[in-house]
């Protein structure tokens, strides 16, 4: 998120809550102000990848008609691949 050549990190300020129907993305409260909770449905989700920095593994995930890419670590990451595993596996059905 952010520019291309200023990507924004979040760090430990943001929070990832995953079901089956997307995930919601919420800042710190403290950081609110302007910033409320964004929702993205499965739907529109292009793909979540798996993806690889040195030792570390992430989740890169592509939504439809949008540019950014986002990049999420640790279990919020692992959490986005499985449940969009199983929520594609759903859809195919």
């Amino acid at each position: 998120m952010g520019l291309r050549l200023l990507p924004v990190n979040y760090s430990n300020c943001l929070f990832v809550t995953v079901n089956d129907e997307g995930f919601r993305l919420a800042v710190l409260f403290v950081f609110r102000f302007l910033s409320p909770p964004l929702f993205i449905p499965w739907a529109r989700v292009e793909s979540v990848a798996e993806k690889r920095f040195l030792f570390m593994r992430y989740a890169s995930v592509r939504i439809r008609e949008s540019w950014p890419r986002l990049s999420f670590y640790g279990k919020a990451g692992k959490g986005i691949l499985e449940v969009y595993a199983r929520a594609s596996n759903k859809r195919a059905l």
